[in-house]
């Protein structure tokens, strides 16, 4: 009874602080960022941002000495920009995206096999600022589809005007990558198909004047795959091996010097780490590591295109630049940031002018001019310009037990003015991939649910990327199993904290969190009080069926499942017993479903299976389709429909 009414107390005192602040509204936090990409021209004079806003995606370049605008243009309605850069100190280049049908895009060859579903499709642009003309290219106006997932490579060292683009090869029975010569100014490109390249390449590496410099071929068939160094024109294998899921080494570049860099496992098979590749006979040198942390991606120089730096996460994405001058401007930066984060992300030629990406608590993060010189940071542009000013709370790095005694990492968000506060209703919000992981940066999702009063739990369970090969296998084929438990392990350790109330958690997650979300439903039903799935995964092995009929049972693609989840048939009885559409009758709590019209990762089949399970099983679930929207929330609209959609679910089932 005393339990039960310090409980009610508790309850009582969360509300009452809740409805004492006014929290922002749900565009602040659904709103796409404001600014998706920054970069700095090679003379430093101009920026251009890749800006959002409820009209659609621009482009915009002001001068950095006036901090006026010189040029703005939009991209076409229904397309994502993704990203930009400089080709030269007139030509901004692009990178956007749409969703189509493959039948609205792809011959028939090229199509998926099975039920109907989109394709993302990529594509590079140009914008000429003195002219604002903007124009998309293509190696191929009759064929624009074999530009798919396309690479554009500018500046060329010694080919003032134009670019290289990896695209797909002209045949029309083929669809291997290859290397075209654009013209920046007409869009006219001329094929330059490296010697030995074929249907089994999967990337080149070209240096600072466009030469190929090595590629990887990769057979889906055997697993084995290859890699070339080329002299001259001449292709020489130096290294070969056969890998489960296609080739562990990666190209990560070219450093100063012209030495290959590569990505490879260390001599334990834990971490990948940087190495350097002789070219002659294919044995690795280490270049650059973090004990205990995984080299996650290389820092190029944005004109040579040849690796300055590495980085890594530790809690927060983190930079080691090789050069000392360049070392010790970052620290620079980085102090000014110094309850926050900060990284390079672009800069002029002759370094004397940065941008820089900054986080300060739960900002949102933002874009700044650094100049080093006179230690000045001039703010460009916030992510989420409506959270300035703006009490987020708290967002902590922790840790705690798993049942067999693993200490599992996490963070931990608390509300504003919450922050010591006990009892707290719990959101577990679990990330996608699983192969991927949550860091202490900013969290849109997490920073909402805060400011509506909750404690947000991002569990790293086993399984996660980033903590080593070990961490991340142990969650092969555990769909359901530790990597489930991992996660209800850490609400056992808030509750035992009094941090939070146990009898009001909800989980809550996208992708494979989705998955996560609705097993928590169906194999603990009596652990959460209520589960959001967004684009999550409900029949296990009608996901591994589609996979195998979409990309043949001998794919990188199927062996990677296959070595995840389990084999379809073999594996089948294990698979169906923790697939939640087939286990609707266990669920007790009340579920609430979105899922994209337009996701090409996970098929909204998934969701309308897991709806007419529960359905048929008279079980209290809430479904909504995001109409054309993918499988990331791209859109703003949808995004606020998400969160509108979990503020109410939530509000019903957690406050009281």
């Amino acid at each position: 009874m005393l339990k039960r009414a310090i409980s009610a107390a508790l309850a009582l005192a969360f509300t009452q602080s809740a409805l004492a602040q006014t929290p922002p509204p749900v565009e602040a936090y659904g709103r796409l960022p404001a600014i998706s990409d920054v970069a700095i021209s090679p003379d430093g004079r101009h920026i251009v941002l890749a800006r959002n806003s409820d009209g659609g995606s621009g482009i915009q370049v002001f001068s950095v000495d006036t901090n006026e605008q010189v040029a703005a243009a939009g991209v076409e309605e229904g397309m994502r920009l993704r990203g930009v850069g400089w080709s030269d100190d007139e030509r901004v280049t692009f990178l956007v995206s749409q969703t189509f049908r493959p039948s609205d895009v792809l011959p028939a060859y090229m199509r998926f096999r099975g039920a109907p579903r989109r394709v993302d499709y990529y594509r590079n642009g140009i914008f000429h600022v003195p002219s604002r003309e903007i124009r998309l290219l293509s190696t191929n106006d009759d064929m624009p589809w074999a530009d798919q997932g396309s690479t554009l490579i500018a500046p060329i060292e010694g080919d003032t005007g134009f670019g290289r683009m990896i695209g797909s090869a002209r045949t029309p029975s083929s669809s291997y990558p290859t290397v075209y010569r654009i013209n920046l100014a007409t869009g006219a490109s001329r094929l330059q198909t490296p010697r030995g390249a074929g249907s089994d390449t999967h990337r080149y590496l070209l240096d600072r004047r466009g030469a190929v410099v090595a590629r990887t071929d990769s057979d889906d068939a055997t697993n084995r795959w290859r890699l070339f160094v080329y002299d001259g024109e001449t292709p020489r294998l130096v290294s070969e091996d056969v890998s489960s899921f296609g080739h562990p080494i990666s190209l990560a570049g070219l450093l100063p010097d012209g030495r290959i860099a590569v990505f490879d496992e260390d001599e334990a098979d834990e971490f990948y780490n940087l190495y350097t590749l002789d070219r002659q006979t294919g044995a690795l040198t280490p270049l650059f590591s973090r004990e205990g942390y995984e080299i996650s991606g290389v820092i190029t120089d944005p004109w040579t295109r040849e690796i300055v730096g590495a980085s890594w996460i530790e809690n927060e994405q983190t930079q080691a630049f090789f050069d000392p001058a360049m070392q010790a401007i970052y620290q620079q930066a980085r102090g000014l940031f110094s309850n926050g984060m900060a990284l390079l992300v672009s800069w002029s030629r002759d370094r004397s002018r940065f941008i820089v990406y900054g986080e300060r608590g739960l900002d949102g993060g933002g874009y700044y001019l650094f100049e080093p010189a006179n230690n000045t940071m001039r703010r460009l542009a916030m992510l989420y310009p409506d959270l300035q000013g703006v009490s987020s709370g708290q967002r902590l790095a922790i840790s705690y037990r798993a049942r067999d005694g693993q200490a599992i990492p996490a963070y931990l968000t608390l509300p504003p003015g919450q922050e010591q506060a006990r009892g707290l209703p719990l959101v577990v919000l679990v990330h996608g991939g699983p192969a991927s992981r949550d860091t202490l940066d900013f969290d849109y999702r997490a920073a909402f649910l805060a400011s509506r009063g909750y404690a947000v739990l991002q569990p790293n369970f086993r399984g996660s990327s980033g903590y080593g090969a070990t961490w991340e296998r142990a969650g092969w084929r555990q769909w359901g199993g530790l990597m489930q438990t991992d996660v209800e392990d850490g609400v056992t350790a808030l509750a035992r904290s009094g941090r939070i109330d146990a009898a009001r958690v909800c989980i809550v997650g996208g992708s494979y969190g989705g998955y996560a979300a609705l097993a928590g439903a169906t194999l603990t039903p009596d652990r959460y009080r209520c589960a959001v799935s967004i684009n999550g995964v409900s029949d296990l092995g009608e996901m591994l069926r589609i996979e195998r009929l979409e990309t043949g049972s001998d794919s990188i693609t199927s062996d990677y499942w296959r070595g995840i989840i389990g084999d379809g048939r073999e594996d089948r009885d294990a698979i169906r017993a923790v697939s939640p559409a087939l286990l609707a009758d266990r669920v007790q709590a009340p579920i609430l479903l979105l899922a994209s019209t337009d996701d090409t990762v996970v098929r909204i089949d998934q969701s309308r299976r897991m709806h007419r399970a529960l359905t048929q099983a008279g079980r209290d679930v809430r479904f909504v389709e995001l109409e054309g929207d993918d499988h990331f929330l791209s859109d703003s609209a949808t995004r606020i429909q998400t969160l509108r959609e979990m503020d109410a679910f939530l509000a019903q089932h957690l406050r009281q």
